[in-house]
């Protein structure tokens, strides 16, 4: 058997791939995604809330979930992050907590994302309501799921 000697640029460039490579897997940063379950008996619609890395506030509706049927509600970092999560279902549940933030009715608008969800002035117009957010602090896991029941 007969072993061929690389010569230090070849070992030097392999190291240099193995290395970025390693770099790439310890230090990208974590992907995660914030998804909602629908635990009710009826269809739920979900709207979430989030401040940007640039202090914005923002709301984005609806996710529509059928009973037993689970979506991302946010995809990217949401790891460490304080998510505000609102909920109706047709049955009458209902997920609320204390901090307002703008919505557009679903029979208005079935898909939207506000900016400065916070401030009531932006939320004047057809449709549009402030509606009492449930804040929740993912912690550092890579995924979250939030669950809505009757």
């Amino acid at each position: 058997m007969k072993l061929k000697i690389l010569g230090s640029a070849a070992i030097a460039t392999i190291t240099g791939v193995f290395m970025s490579s390693l770099g790439l897997v310890f230090t990208a940063p974590a992907r995660a995604d914030f998804m909602v379950c629908n635990r009710a008996a009826k269809k739920a619609f979900v709207a979430v809330s989030w401040t940007d890395t640039q202090g914005q506030t923002w709301s984005r509706g609806w996710l529509q979930l059928q009973p037993g049927a689970c979506g991302s509600a946010l995809n990217g970092r949401v790891s460490n992050a304080e998510i505000g999560v609102y909920a109706e279902t047709l049955g009458g549940g209902l997920v609320s907590g204390n901090t307002r933030r703008c919505v557009i009715w679903v029979q208005v608008e079935p898909s939207w994302n506000i900016r400065d969800a916070g401030n009531p002035t932006r939320c004047q117009g057809r449709g549009r309501e402030m509606k009492a957010f449930e804040m929740i602090r993912t912690g550092s896991s890579s995924d979250y799921t939030f669950e809505v029941f009757d």
